[in-house]
């Protein structure tokens, strides 16, 4: 009689580990691709890849803008991430960016503030841009 709830605690156990570590990694998992979503954005925009960094982006189905013309004469120099901040519960993730860049035509050079807000899609299974791309003026 006594083998019977022993039998039932050690499975009973064993399943809750089991489900606990796997949540553990899913986390893991998710903000490896989180670390490797951002570091993937930042690269696009810093070679001036702006097809690249608009497909970071999460679009509505008639909300597909085209890229800016006057994105091809953008050059950054520094792209500096002042703030980051990840919120489990809603697998949301905020960064503030600093984005120093130039205009090659006019050899001016300016600074913005880039405050990014993503977002984990569990279907895709890939973190998208929700916030608008940055104003290059």
């Amino acid at each position: 009689m006594h083998t019977l709830p022993r039998r039932f605690f050690v499975f009973a156990a064993l399943l809750l580990s089991g489900l606990l570590l796997g949540g553990c990694s899913t986390t893991a998992d998710r903000m490896d691709r989180l670390d490797r979503t951002l570091n993937g954005y930042e690269k696009a925009l810093r070679w001036g890849k702006f097809d690249a960094a608009y497909s970071f982006h999460k679009w509505g189905t008639d909300e597909q803008p085209s890229i800016p013309a006057h994105l091809k004469k953008i050059r950054m120099t520094r792209y500096e991430v002042t703030s980051r901040r990840f919120d489990e519960k809603t697998m949301t993730a905020r960064q503030s960016v600093a984005i120093r860049y130039y205009d090659t035509d006019t050899a001016t050079e300016r600074e913005l503030q880039d405050r990014q807000r993503w977002k984990y899609f569990e279907d895709a299974k890939r973190w998208y841009l929700m916030s608008d791309p940055p104003v290059f003026k």
